[in-house]
């Protein structure tokens, strides 16, 4: 029975447990970012959270980069009690909890068993809280969507954007290269977990450098979000097959990522 190849293509060290649970279960795991997390150097002045009612992180990495600059400027930083720390996903707030500065009360995020895991999830629980924040700051990277910005400013509120990091195309390795070359000479037993828009970009210029889009087109792809598989559509077409076009759908934790891949790749081994 041919072997499955799993790529992860999320940035390094945020692949969790995937990787371990799928060479379990006989899958080679190649763990090939797309981007690379670049943190930016902290601002003379960090803006505090005692000057707003919200701020959002949109990333564990954000969140990460955020408090590490709280903390550089004063070691001794304790969380306002009414600023909320929310979280556009369930596993991201996990970070926020860790951080043992923040009220569990404060901190808010999509329950863990919402499917999707976005700023509409996130809006949708903060409008049953009846929270309608004056004053919001969303900590992010350079780039990145703009829908949550926009919708809680046409609501009246004062949105300040606070970049903590850049992410760039991850250059690989001839090893990385020769890896991913090797695995789609069967792209029917390759599996993709694509977990950004902006990943998917960078992946797809990795591929075309080396050549490989033709044989990627027919490759098996998990994405995070329905917005990260119409991408994927949009570079792959018009020359993908039908599989390329419709992928797997997963949650961000890493049971789901696991799930939906094994799930993937049964078909795919079928002789």
């Amino acid at each position: 029975m041919p072997v499955t190849h799993v790529f992860l293509t999320r940035p390094v060290g945020r692949n969790g447990e995937v990787p371990g649970r799928l060479q379990q279960v006989g899958m080679v795991v190649h763990e090939l970012p797309a981007l690379e997390l670049r943190p930016l150097p902290r601002p003379a002045s960090v803006p505090q959270p005692a000057g707003y009612d919200l701020v959002v992180f949109v990333s564990r990495y954000a969140a990460q980069r955020y408090l590490a600059w709280l903390r550089e400027q004063n070691a001794r930083f304790t969380w306002p009690p009414h600023t909320l720390a929310a979280t556009v996903g369930a596993t991201s707030a996990q970070v926020l909890h860790d951080a043992g500065i923040i009220p569990h009360s404060s901190i808010v995020h999509p329950p863990h068993d919402a499917q999707e895991q976005d700023s509409e999830a996130l809006l949708a629980v903060l409008q049953a809280r009846a929270m309608v924040p004056r004053r919001v700051l969303i900590v992010r990277g350079t780039q990145g969507r703009n829908w949550l910005s926009q919708t809680l400013a046409a609501k009246g509120a004062q949105v300040d954007l606070l970049p903590v990091y850049e992410r760039v195309a991850t250059r690989w390795t001839p090893k990385q290269d020769k890896a991913i070359a090797f695995a789609l000479q069967t792209p029917q037993h390759c599996v993709f977990l694509l977990t950004s828009s902006e990943g998917v970009q960078a992946l797809a210029a990795g591929v075309r450098r080396l050549g490989l889009m033709a044989a990627w087109s027919q490759a098996r792809f998990v994405v995070r979000h329905e917005r990260i598989g119409a991408t994927l559509q949009s570079v792959l077409a018009p020359g993908s097959g039908e599989d390329a076009r419709q992928p797997s759908l997963c949650r961000p934790d890493d049971d789901s990522i696991v799930q939906v891949i094994q799930a993937v790749a049964k078909p795919a081994a079928k002789p």
